[in-house]
């Protein structure tokens, strides 16, 4: 409630620059967050690879990384 309060009482500048900070640090963090997915994405893609060329069913490369019969299915073509 202290946290409200102190930005609630600030003047309108500050209050701007305090929306524009608290929209930096959202922004920020789901760049961040798109990001680290991506990174999984890929690395979950490099292992459908891999375990496609060890010729296993698909149904366990879905289970091992999480990606769809249809994600793994593109790629063996």
């Amino acid at each position: 409630l202290a946290e409200v309060e102190k930005v609630f009482s600030k003047d309108k500048e500050e209050m701007l620059r305090y929306e524009a900070a608290e929209r930096y640090e959202m922004d920020y963090a789901s760049h961040m967050s798109s990001a680290e997915l991506k990174g999984r994405k890929d690395q979950a893609l490099e292992t459908a690879k891999t375990l496609l060329e060890m010729n296993l069913p698909i149904e366990k490369i879905v289970k091992a990384t999480g990606l769809t019969a249809a994600e793994i299915l593109k790629l063996k073509n």
